[in-house]
């Protein structure tokens, strides 16, 4: 190995270092603090893969996932044009980088993003186009995504089939071959997102089901857990199961609240916090639900 080789390779290395510090954090605390942080990364990383190692795939594919990241946290915190201008970008990156795997999860971000803002036509489009090559555990997230939009569509047949066949894809375990991102499509998430596809369709006490069995399914910490305990309040709110709903607030979400820096969390709370509002005969569940005011 050459000292220029070796040179690419610690470049490649330094940004995808910075990448998983932005991951680590995004996961345990949330995205909302870290966006700047990540957009930052990300331009640093285009500028070094475009002009000092402009013909490396490694740069490039490390370039790619800076900017993915970038996208994703800029979801999170609800900036959804900055998410998808960087979600772009990482598409440009990873095609010019022959790196496929991240492609897809590029590719499988703005269908999440697509069926998020209620543009299921296009997230299906995407999930179409990706499942002709897709395969193991990356097929089993574009199948996910696939029931999503259809869901949000009224295909209510094919969307259960399709969340059917997910569950039986994660069942057979991890694929050799699945790329290392493909970790994070647990049983949890699945039940999450099936919950989603009721709350889409507005069968809230189903969907209360689903986010409960994803909160059941995963550790107390975290954004996704506190996007699961969201979510469950919410859709009990909705359904008007109040009883249901002050436990779930008082033991759950509330001595969690502070823990995790999630723009798209508290926008659920706050929608939660309204609904809770509407408990007329309950005034202690009114009076607490207040406490989850925030302004994101």
């Amino acid at each position: 190995m050459g000292p220029k080789q070796s040179g690419v390779e610690e470049v490649a290395a330094s940004v995808r270092a910075v990448s998983a510090q932005i991951i680590d954090q995004d996961t345990r605390l949330g995205a909302r603090d870290v966006v700047g942080t990540a957009v930052r990364a990300a331009a640093r990383a285009h500028r070094t893969a475009t002009t000092r190692f402009g013909g490396d795939r490694d740069v490039l594919a490390a370039a790619a996932e800076a900017h993915q990241i970038s996208g994703w946290v800029a979801f999170d915190s609800e900036l959804q044009d900055l998410s998808r201008y960087m979600s772009v970008r990482a598409l440009h990156l990873a095609r010019a980088a022959g790196d496929r795997p991240m492609e897809y999860f590029v590719l499988s971000q703005m269908a999440l993003q697509d069926v998020h803002l209620r543009q299921p036509v296009e997230a299906a489009q995407i999930c179409e186009s990706a499942l002709t090559k897709a395969r193991g555990s990356v097929a089993t997230l574009f199948t996910l995504r696939a029931a999503r939009a259809a869901a949000q569509t009224g295909e209510h047949r094919r969307a259960r089939r399709l969340i059917r066949e997910t569950r039986e894809r994660r069942l057979d375990g991890p694929r050799p071959g699945d790329p290392a991102w493909t970790w994070w499509l647990t049983e949890a998430e699945i039940s999450w997102h099936h919950g989603m596809m009721h709350a889409d369709t507005g069968a809230w006490g189903q969907a209360a089901e689903h986010f409960a069995e994803a909160c059941r399914r995963t550790p107390q910490q975290g954004r996704s857990a506190a996007v699961y305990r969201a979510s469950l309040l919410c859709a009990l709110a909705r359904a008007c199961s109040w009883t249901e709903a002050e436990k779930v607030l008082v033991h759950d979400v509330l001595p969690h609240q502070d823990t995790v820096a999630s723009v798209r969390t508290q926008r659920i709370l706050n929608r939660a916090a309204h609904l809770l509002d509407a408990a007329r005969k309950r005034p202690s569940l009114r009076e607490t639900a207040r406490q989850l005011h925030r302004h994101p």
